[in-house]
């Protein structure tokens, strides 16, 4: 390894040949690169790292919702990032091949029991309870932030990919918390083409309870709906 001091063509990053060439602190470091490396082909170890590429492709689309950042934001451990918090809450979850119904969209929260949900062609629905009988909800919290992924497996084609995650969130101002609310969240044209594509799915909600000025306060759990 070297470091590159009063570099006239100023910092570089990336490859250079066989070296490897990033800048610490205003300088730019050269190592070498090794000439070959061989990923174990273990099965052990193939399982393993196709269940981090799950992980991490459950944990992107977590992320992809404002309203749920904010959530794991209050929890991740202040040395970690967000998506290392909801990645470790999220991997003994996951299967090698797909996301299972247990992965969770929240940390813990109020119960969400959800008697009626469905994932049509062309929009998510579900009917939200009556929340005031399972949690305590302050004067301060007046809309609701429903947040849904859509896991879709076994597609038609072979060729398609194995499974698919969708992000879906609807905004509900001065939500009643002492009564049902009727959800649905249409899909996009995007969405549609991939829902057209897989057989079945599993469905996450949670909801997120929102100040007036959209502060976050508190989150229910995740529902899961296999389809």
């Amino acid at each position: 390894m070297a470091i590159v001091n009063g570099n006239v063509i100023g910092n570089l990053s990336g490859k250079l040949g066989n070296l490897s060439a990033r800048t610490v602190d205003g300088h730019t470091v050269l190592a070498a690169r090794p000439s070959s490396f061989n990923a174990s082909q273990d099965p052990a170890v193939l399982e393993v790292r196709k269940k981090f590429s799950v992980t991490a492709k459950f944990a992107s689309a977590v992320l992809a919702l404002t309203s749920l950042v904010a959530i794991w934001k209050k929890v991740k451990n202040v040395a970690g990032s967000v998506f290392n918090e909801v990645f470790q809450s999220n991997f003994a979850y996951s299967s090698s091949e797909k996301p299972t119904e247990q992965n969770i969209l929240t940390p813990e929260g109020f119960p969400l029991q959800i008697a009626v949900a469905a994932v049509a062609a062309d929009k998510i629905t579900a009917t939200i309870p009556i929340l005031n009988t399972v949690s305590v909800f302050g004067a301060d919290e007046v809309n609701l932030s429903a947040n849904a992924l859509v896991c879709y497996h076994d597609p038609a084609n072979a060729e398609d990919e194995p499974y698919k995650i969708i992000s879906l969130s609807k905004e509900v101002a001065a939500h009643n918390f002492a009564q049902t609310y009727d959800l649905e969240i249409d899909l996009n044209a995007t969405q549609k083409n991939i829902a057209a594509k897989y057989q079945h799915s599993i469905l996450y909600v949670c909801v997120v309870t929102k100040t007036a000025d959209g502060k976050v306060v508190q989150n229910s759990s995740t529902f899961t709906k296999l389809s």
